[in-house]
């Protein structure tokens, strides 16, 4: 895998896992409605691994 393919990925994993750690985050409050309801302990976890591999991969 070149470098460049190897960046993009790392960065996608990363804003991935950030997004669904905020996601998580915007449960409490109210006024904002999803429209869905995951299982949050589940987002926050993947959210944590996905940021690990992008971090790896950097």
């Amino acid at each position: 895998m070149d470098k460049a393919t190897r960046t993009q990925i790392s960065i996608a994993f990363f804003v991935t896992g950030f997004v669904l750690i905020a996601i998580q985050d915007l449960k409490r409050l109210d006024t904002i409605d999803l429209g869905f309801t995951w299982p949050y302990a589940i987002m926050f976890y993947v959210g944590l691994i996905f940021m690990a591999i992008g971090y790896y991969l950097k």
